[in-house]
Formats: structure tokens, sequence, C-alpha cells
């Protein structure tokens, strides 16, 4: 396995990305699953699936030197029950990135930029957001957007979250990495700074 990234963050949290290269015998010799991660591996039906969940194991196996056990709420939000973290996990084209969080909150996405986003991009860009994004750069901005919104979306695991109302994304300047604001909009409003890493093969938004 070959872990690119380990850094850490302005909260003192940690995010490790990893690319995937292993085999699916290779990954599972490197844990001891429990009785109900097997059976969660089982019910991948695509072996890609179970790679990103088994690497997922080995990555926070590596960054806490013990075996993880891992709960899992309705939402689908991992709670790591071994170990003083909160953690978030994402996953994209042969890529897994985990936050792991001393504090209160741990919320981490990463997505390989596409055209794809720019084509649904109203159902998370509110009218007020577009007015910032440059006409040249929608794809690579549509992309990191949408990353920050699933950041903040695992970070309030709030159910009926409407992305271009909910999660609001203020205006910045897109470089190689950088900070951005977003505001949570429920009853109340938080306003928190996201980190973010561009690179040519994924777009990653954190806040741990």
């Amino acid at each position: 396995m070959a872990e690119i990234l380990r850094k850490k963050t302005q909260n003192q949290g940690l995010v490790v990305v990893w690319k995937m290269e292993e085999s699916l015998e290779e990954l599972f010799s490197m844990l001891q699953l429990s009785a109900d991660d097997l059976e969660k591996v089982d019910s991948y039906r695509l072996d890609n699936r179970k790679k990103e969940f088994l690497t997922s194991r080995c990555l926070i196996k590596q960054v806490i030197n013990e075996e993880p056990i891992i709960e899992y709420l309705d939402s689908g939000k991992p709670i790591l029950k071994n170990k003083d973290y909160r953690i978030s996990i994402s996953h994209t084209k042969g890529y897994v990135a985990v936050a792991f969080s001393v504090g209160e909150y741990a919320g981490i996405d990463i997505e390989h930029p596409s055209e794809r986003v720019a084509r649904v991009y109203k159902r998370f860009v509110s009218e007020k957001e577009a007015e910032f994004i440059p006409e040249n750069q929608k794809v690579e901005y549509y992309t990191l957007m949408w990353s920050l919104k699933e950041s903040m979306y695992k970070m309030y695991d709030r159910k009926n979250s409407i992305f271009n109302v909910n999660f609001i994304c203020h205006p910045f300047n897109l470089n190689k990495e950088g900070n951005i604001s977003a505001t949570f909009s429920f009853e109340d409003h938080k306003t928190m700074d996201f980190e973010y890493i561009t690179s040519d093969d994924f777009f990653m938004v954190y806040h741990c």
C-alpha cells in the first residue's frame, strides 16, 4: 500500500491518503477482521468496493497501531470505538482518504475531477455561489465545492440536508491548496474553515 500523503491539519488533526495497489488477498492478510466486518465485506458485490473498505481499515490500523473497531450509525457515519479520534472516510478512483480529529468534528471528501459534476451543479451550488465561479474554471470549482459540501454533510450528519441551501460556500480563489470558509445554515448558523488540496488525480476537502 502506498501512502502518498500524511498531513497535520490546522486544528491538530491528521489526514492520510493512500493509493490502492494491493490485491484483495494482500489486503485480507494485513487485517484480522471481526465476523461483522467479514460479513460487511461479503455484502459488497464489486471487488473494487471490497478493496475500498479493506484499504480504509488498513490505513486506520497503520495510524492507530492496532486493529480498528468501527461501528456505523444508521446514516453510515463511522465511529472509531477503540481510539479517541473522530474519523471520516472517503474514496475515489484508486485512492482512499481518512480524516482523524481530536476535536468535535471530522469530515473529508476526495473526488476525481470530471465533467460529471458540471452537469448537476444546480443540485449543490446556489445562484449566489455561482456568481463567484470563473467561467474558465467551472469544473474545478464545482468539483471542489461538491467535495466541500460532502465533507460538511458527513460532519453534521443531518437528514434531509439540502446542499445548495443548508451548506453555504463563501467566495474563494482556487489554488493548489488553501482554505475555504463555509457556513452550516440550519436553525442556527455556524461558520468554519475547511482545508483543501488539488492535484491532477483528485481534489480533497477536509476539516479535522
